[in-house]
C-alpha cells in the first residue's frame, strides 16, 4: 500500500482502490492506543498539533481520547493555579486558553515535535442537526377587521 505520510505511516490507502472505505488511520494517542483497529473518522476526536512538522494522524479513537483527557486532567489537578479549581472547572477549562496554558506539557505528541490539543472546531457531522429559527408573524388578537367592505 502507498502512504500519505510515509515517515509515520499514519494514513494508508489500499493499493487496490482509492475509495474512502479503504483509508486506514492510526490513532495518535501519545501513551499508546488501546483499540486494536484503525480510527473510524466518524467516531473519532480530531486534534491539532502545535508543530507544523508533526507526522501523526491527529485523530484519536474516542476511547483513547477519554484516557488521554483524563491524564491531562490529572496533570491539571496537580499543577499551579488549577490545583484550586473544582473538577467541573478543570473539565470546562482544559481545552480553553486558560486551562491549556497550564496543561500543554502533559499533551506532548508521540512524534515529540509538538503538543496536542482538542480541535474545538471539529464538526460533528452526524450528531449536528442545524437549528433554524422561523420568524413567526405576529397576528393581532381580539380584532377582526373586514377589508372587503
Amino acid at each position: 500500500s502507498s502512504g500519505i505520510n510515509a515517515e509515520s505511516q499514519s494514513v494508508l490507502f489500499s493499493s487496490n482502490s482509492d475509495e474512502v472505505d479503504d483509508i486506514f488511520i492510526t490513532c495518535c494517542a501519545p501513551n499508546g492506543c488501546t483499540v486494536p483497529s484503525p480510527v473510524n473518522l466518524h467516531q473519532s476526536v480530531k486534534l491539532t498539533s502545535s508543530s507544523d512538522q508533526c507526522v501523526c494522524s491527529l485523530f484519536m479513537h474516542s476511547e483513547c481520547f477519554e484516557q488521554f483527557e483524563e491524564s491531562v486532567l490529572q496533570y491539571l489537578k496537580l499543577s499551579g493555579r488549577a490545583r484550586s479549581w473544582s473538577e467541573k472547572q478543570r473539565r470546562q477549562n482544559i481545552w480553553s486558553k486558560r486551562g491549556y496554558d497550564l496543561a500543554f506539557k502533559a499533551c506532548l505528541c508521540k512524534c515529540k515535535k509538538g503538543f496536542l490539543k482538542k480541535d474545538l472546531d471539529q464538526v460533528e457531522e452526524f450528531d449536528h442537526v442545524p437549528v433554524t429559527k422561523s420568524k413567526k408573524k405576529k397576528v393581532p388578537t381580539g380584532l377582526c377587521v373586514d377589508t372587503t367592505a
